[in-house]
């Protein structure tokens, strides 16, 4: 089973993908959202968004836009880049981005324009993966309706699907329906369409520890991975944590991971792979995650939110395990059988 690392704005950049490498590093990396037109034109902070450290040959370009012309001219761009494939987002429902017709607005358009998009795309990417990351649909989601549209991605040379099983309109409160995604893989098994005997599927959503990885495996076992979010930033070590359940137990790897180098590298690495204007924005989104590993999350975000300044933000956490020390480390494994550090 492989573990992804989800596309999350102003998160899934280098320093995210850094941090998570020193931990052993994931399958696959999918990029933030890149803007197509952006791209394409110019745009001044592009050049940080196409970084591709430190494993390049594991990224995943996620690409956005409303015009399917300027997604496959981005398409061409990344392609030069190489790595392991193009995705196109069509599940985001930030309202700033449907409503703009990216995104979800992909799902809802009429079949024909989003068919014009991908063949454009598909023409432009030669032998790199070709992948959708999507929702269930808006509002009036029916099954009906949900795989016809997959059928149409198929058609069209969709060879991965990631599903992240909400419609529009849900949000992280409602537990992800885990149950679509094998439905989703039933659906493409039965129908053997165009392409369907090359098409995988990816589940997304609610995955945060072995408990839940382990039921949503239950639920759709024929998955060709997990893509796993939010978690990654709050736990970087996520992924090296389950790979580790897979292996016997002579081959597990145990070792402490210090909290406070964890932040130290991570905003080291914001600072060298993101532009200064960017700093205190991701800065602040990394620690709003980070910070739920600790006892005290509210007083520590309280602090660290609101301080602009990266030596403030390590001073703060630093005072705070000098009175809190059993939580500056945890422990990949058994606290008691260190076997290996890194």
């Amino acid at each position: 089973m492989k573990l992804l690392l989800a596309p999350m704005a102003t998160l899934s950049h280098e320093a995210l993908r850094r941090a998570i490498y020193r931990h052993g590093g994931c399958d696959e990396y999918y990029t933030e959202m890149i803007n197509a037109a952006s791209l394409v034109n110019g745009g001044k902070f592009e050049k940080y968004y196409i970084l591709n450290g430190p494993e390049p040959e594991k990224i995943v370009w996620q690409l956005t836009g409303e015009d399917g012309g300027k997604i496959a001219e981005a398409a061409a761009i990344v392609k030069e880049k190489g790595g392991l494939g193009i995705d196109i987002n069509m599940g985001c429902c930030a309202p700033e981005i449907y409503k703009h017709g990216a995104g979800i607005a992909w799902m809802m358009k009429p079949a024909e324009e989003t068919r014009k998009m991908l063949r454009a795309v598909k023409a432009n990417i030669g032998n790199l993966r070709f992948s959708a990351k999507i929702r269930l649909g808006d509002e009036d989601f029916t099954e009906a309706k949900f795989f016809s549209f997959v059928d149409m991605l198929m058609e069209e040379g969709i060879s991965r699907i990631v599903l992240h099983p909400r419609t529009r309109k849900e949000k992280y409160s409602r537990p992800a329906r885990w149950v679509y995604i094998q439905k989703l893989i039933e659906h493409i098994e039965k129908t053997g369409g165009k392409n369907a005997e090359n098409v995988t599927v990816v589940g997304n959503g609610c995955v945060h520890d072995k408990k839940s990885f382990d039921t949503l495996c239950s639920i759709a076992p024929k998955m060709d991975g997990v893509m796993i979010g939010r978690t990654a930033v709050q736990k970087p070590w996520i992924f090296a944590e389950l790979h580790n359940i897979l292996l016997s137990k002579s081959e597990k790897w145990v070792y402490p991971i210090d909290m406070y180098k964890e932040a130290e590298l991570f905003t080291a690495d914001l600072m060298t792979y993101q532009p200064e204007e960017f700093y205190e924005t991701r800065s602040k989104r990394f620690f709003t995650f980070f910070l739920d590993n600790f006892m005290y999350a509210h007083f520590l975000k309280t602090k660290i939110l609101n301080s602009s300044e990266r030596e403030n933000q390590l001073s703060i956490l630093a005072e705070y395990f000098e009175k809190m020390s059993d939580e500056r480390f945890v422990y990949l494994g058994e606290k008691h059988d260190i076997l290996q550090e890194k």
